[in-house]
């Protein structure tokens, strides 16, 4: 028995650190340094680009909770995954399956992430969409007036959240606190993690000193444009492969309940034995990996210049 339980130990530490995206060389380098989130990787996630590593993952989770107001939910989604891991391991021990025990365990302890994730990649979308409508009917009253300030106040009935609040926030400070409109345009484009709209706003400073440059404004929405477009055809190449991949895993879930009545005997030897709880497992360890690439490949795409 004492092979078992060495067995059942490694699969337990296997499926807690690969949950965690923590390699052995990271650990080694715990030991030595303490890994913090950067200055560098706070950048990265205010300019809408993905960091690295599990500490600046958890670090990007949470901006993003923080952006959609639901920073409260951050540790209750950690505590979670946690208990639902220990759901999912006894789960597989009740039925007796010691080897499935990590990989139900990984399962169930992913499906906050895995909704946390698709809620964050919709928040994106939408929130792409809100600032290319309100960019460019921002754009349009700006090239019309040369007013920054006049062209968002005008406009702000016509945005919507999550943005609104923001371009309220500018206006705000722009009359009440502030007329230093640069020092104004820089505090709302840090509240955006969008790269396309750190450009424009990054243009519309250099409008202040330069008339000429609010030619180059339109060029900059057009980028807005063409990330919908690419979005959009991404996601109907998508459909297809992501449909035929959850279908062929209901499929393989469905056959072990309907082996019971096709034969008994060869569901007895699935469910009872070791070779047969060793195939499940690696069913279910194949189902997990599929899973998590079909989520990784559905996040929104971000724009690279």
């Amino acid at each position: 028995m004492r092979w078992i339980h060495i067995i059942v130990f490694t699969l337990l530490s296997s499926g807690l650190l690969a949950l965690f995206d923590v390699r052995i060389n990271d650990i080694f380098t715990a030991l030595t340094r303490r890994k913090a989130v950067t200055l560098g990787d706070e950048l990265k996630v205010l300019l809408g680009t993905p960091v690295k590593r599990f500490f600046s993952r958890d670090y990007e989770i949470g901006q993003i909770l923080r952006d959609t107001g639901r920073q409260a939910q951050f540790e209750f989604i950690k505590r979670l995954s946690l208990i639902l891991f220990a759901v999912g391991a006894g789960l597989a021990l009740m039925i007796g399956n010691v080897f499935m025990a990590p990989i139900m365990g990984a399962g169930f302890s992913l499906i906050p992430i895995w909704y946390l994730r698709s809620t964050a990649g919709t928040y994106k979308k939408h929130l792409n969409e809100e600032l290319e409508t309100a960019v460019s009917i921002v754009t349009t009253s700006y090239l019309r007036t040369e007013d920054l300030v006049r062209s968002v106040k005008e406009n702000i009935p016509s945005i919507n959240e999550p943005i609104k609040t923001n371009f309220e926030a500018f206006v705000f400070e722009s009359e009440m606190i502030s007329a230093n409109l640069i020092s104004a345009i820089n505090s709302l484009k840090m509240k955006v993690p969008n790269r396309v709209f750190h450009e424009w706003a990054n243009t519309l400073i250099q409008c202040q000193s330069d008339r000429t440059m609010k030619n180059t404004l339109p060029s900059v929405i057009q980028k807005f444009s063409d990330i919908r477009v690419v979005q959009s055809e991404l996601d109907a190449l998508m459909n297809g492969p992501r449909r035929e991949a959850i279908t062929m895993m209901f499929l393989v879930i469905a056959n072990i309940p309907l082996l019971y009545f096709l034969n008994k005997d060869w569901f007895h030897a699935l469910i009872f034995t070791t070779p047969g709880k060793i195939a499940l497992a690696i069913c279910a360890a194949i189902i997990l990996f599929a899973v998590s690439r079909i989520m990784k490949l559905s996040k929104p795409i971000e724009y690279e210049g």
